[in-house]
């Protein structure tokens, strides 16, 4: 059935006259009659009496014009649909993140910025290892990835990543640690004797190998107490007095009883989180990140 003449058939019901009915939908008057017929002869039914004085519609348009009006008005919603998609307002984005992105403030607010945005797109979040997340977006699973580390990642030619904001790296001590009572900045140097609480080499963030780096650097290499891939737990078995630990400097917002942050002399103390996307052309929900990021100076 062609929408075309639904909609014909509509106007000319609201105004029973061809002459009007025709100027409404800018047509010539012969044009809307024909149509009217074919309509009548797909349906098998007459829809309207026709007279020198007036036009009526028949027990069979009566009963035809509440549908009519409701196919139209979902053909109306279904076109909408189609257009808000090809605009990148519907859909899904699928987004990985590390374990300390959700607790610096630039994810949150650009999560945040995006659902106010495009609040028709569902965001499927994920926490990964930064290889799980480099893993998925090769394997189309993920569209974007929030990664940390030193230096740009090593990707393939099929991704690309922008730096979102740099952070510190701080020393999280138990509050009860004599370290943790000094004034200013620590030294990495002044934990060579103590046992550390750290994430495994295989998580991925980007984080372990820094450490070692910076221990290294300061001659001692780190006596490992307990590993733990979760942030917050890293914090907790430090409370629990099983080590000490170097994080971002966004964890500190974690609030656990019983540990103090220590800022780190060393300049190269330092980690950056990376925003990951195709290379390429983008689609309109993953380009919508892109610009969020660039508002939020990330270069």
């Amino acid at each position: 059935m062609d929408l075309r003449r639904i909609r014909y058939f509509i106007v000319l019901s609201e105004e029973l006259h061809f002459g009007r009915a025709a100027q409404r939908l800018n047509i010539a008057q012969p044009p809307l009659s024909q149509q009217i017929r074919v309509l009548e002869e797909e349906l098998g039914a007459r829809l309207f009496e026709r007279s020198n004085r007036r036009v009526e519609l028949t027990a069979a348009g009566k009963a035809l014009l509440p549908e009519a009006r409701a196919l139209s008005a979902q053909a109306e919603r279904t076109g909408e649909v189609a257009r808000r998609a090809q605009r990148g307002e519907l859909g899904e984005l699928r987004i990985g993140f590390t374990g300390s992105a959700a607790f610096s403030e630039v994810i949150p607010q650009l999560i945040f910025e995006y659902r106010r945005r495009l609040p028709g797109v569902h965001l499927r979040l994920e926490e990964l290892t930064t290889q799980q997340q480099l893993t998925a977006m090769l394997e189309h699973r993920m569209e974007v990835a929030f990664v940390r580390g030193t230096t740009r990642p090593e990707l393939p030619p099929t991704l690309q990543a922008t730096r979102l904001f740099e952070d510190a790296l701080v020393a999280v001590l138990p509050a009860r640690h004599p370290l943790a009572a000094q004034g200013g900045a620590l030294s990495v140097g002044a934990l060579k004797d103590e046992a550390f609480v750290m994430y495994p080499r295989e998580s991925g963030t980007g984080v372990y190998d820094q450490i070692i780096a910076l221990c290294q650097q300061a001659g001692f290499a780190p006596q490992l107490a307990q590993e733990a891939r979760e942030s917050p737990t890293i914090v907790g078995l430090v409370a629990a007095g099983i080590g000490v630990a170097l994080v971002p400097a966004s964890l500190r917002s974690i609030n656990v009883n019983g540990v103090a942050y220590r800022p780190l002399r060393e300049k190269a103390a330092r980690s950056a989180m990376w925003l990951v996307l195709r290379a390429g052309v983008l689609t309109p929900q993953e380009a919508m990140i892109a610009e969020l990021a660039r508002e939020m100076g990330a270069g």
